[in-house]
């Protein structure tokens, strides 16, 4: 359950790029959140059935990411959403997971 950053998995892409992924899910929503190297801030953004949204309280600027977000940054996202969607946890989901 992701309640706060540290909760996230990060997971290196498979195809080398110098990027970690994490996604967490709440309701109908997706954060998608990730660190390019050698960066040390965060990007995320949101998606609603695999489309970007913006949403009033989060984005600030006419933007579907959300670029220099701290870790704390990235918390108060997962609070807001789980506020939206009524859901005090919600799923992990590993971007390129592969199932055996």
């Amino acid at each position: 359950m992701t309640n706060c950053f540290e909760d996230l998995q990060f997971v290196e892409d498979p195809d080398g790029i110098p990027i970690k992924r994490a996604r967490a899910t709440y309701g109908n929503y997706e954060l998608s959140v990730i660190l390019e190297e050698p960066k040390t801030l965060y990007e995320a953004a949101i998606l609603l059935e695999g489309h970007f949204v913006q949403l009033p309280g989060i984005h600030q600027k006419e933007n579907d990411i959300i670029p220099g977000l701290t870790p704390e940054n990235v918390t108060g996202i997962m609070r807001k959403l789980q506020s939206i969607t009524g859901m005090s946890t919600c799923m992990i989901e590993k971007l390129f997971s592969l199932q055996t």
